[in-house]
């Protein structure tokens, strides 16, 4: 995964001469798993349950939030209550399902989603549209974030399923085929998330500046905002996040949770 948000569990990992590591937005990860291009993917959670083929999940490291995420954002003209359409950056299938449940559950809405690529959209620093409301994903929530003055009612989804459920949220997690043999793959990405973990303040110094991240930002949101270890509280949220999802017709089959042995 290509954001900031995944330095902690993938510092470290581009270097090693003893693999092979490929950079994508999230939603582009999972066509490299299925089609066997890659092992393991750092993937979003409804891609479990959206997949071709059968997945197992890695519980070795994912990206979850207590609360609120910073950079999963709705920023809405009106009231969040009265949107009728959103265009929804597409760049993580997850958040886009969490953002129809939680409009659902809170407010009883279904808006409309438009597919909105913000990063095609973005130019001088500016967004290029003004759409009455926008779902907005990763860096550019706050290298692009709109201004506040135009968009005045915005939600953080990781703060709303929180206070929804109180629920952490797991947005991606390690996922590989059904039936790979990873060896000690697992155990390497284990190990590697651990040393990160003591590590925040140089991985905030050194990723911030070439993102436009400001450095102490970066490191309260990768030390405090975020989680990066996976526990049976974040499989909840998965499965309660299925539950809401398949009567809403957002997974349609949602299958059980598989762990990798």
């Amino acid at each position: 995964m290509s954001y900031l948000n995944a330095r902690p569990l993938i510092e470290g990992l581009d270097g090693d001469p003893t693999l092979q590591v490929r950079f994508d937005v999230p939603a582009g990860l999972l066509h490299d798993l299925e089609t066997g291009q890659v092992d393991l993917a750092l993937c979003p959670v409804v891609d479990y349950f959206r997949s071709a083929e059968p997945l197992v999940i890695v519980p070795v490291g994912g990206i979850a939030s207590e609360g609120r995420t910073l950079t999963v954002r709705l920023f809405s003209k009106t009231p969040i209550d009265q949107v009728d359409v959103v265009h929804a950056d597409t760049d993580s299938h997850t958040s886009v399902v969490l953002l129809q449940v939680l409009l659902h559950a809170i407010h009883g809405r279904r808006p409309t989603l438009i597919d909105y690529h913000a990063r095609e959209h973005v130019a001088g620093h500016r967004l290029a549209e003004s759409p009455e409301a926008m779902l907005l994903i990763g860096d550019k929530v706050v290298t692009d974030s709109p201004r506040a003055i135009e968009y005045p009612y915005q939600l953080d989804l990781g703060e709303a399923w929180h206070e929804l459920t109180d629920l952490p949220f797991l947005f991606a997690v390690w996922m590989a085929r059904k039936g790979t043999d990873l060896g000690e793959l697992p155990a390497h990405l284990d190990r590697q998330r651990q040393i990160n973990a003591r590590d925040i303040d140089a991985i905030a110094r050194r990723h911030a500046p070439g993102r436009g991240w400001p450095s102490d930002l970066a490191y309260d949101y990768l030390a405090n905002i975020l989680r990066y270890s996976v526990s049976e509280r974040e499989l909840a949220a998965v499965r309660r996040l299925a539950e809401m999802a398949n009567p809403l017709g957002l997974l349609p089959n949602p299958r059980p949770l598989t762990l990798a042995d």
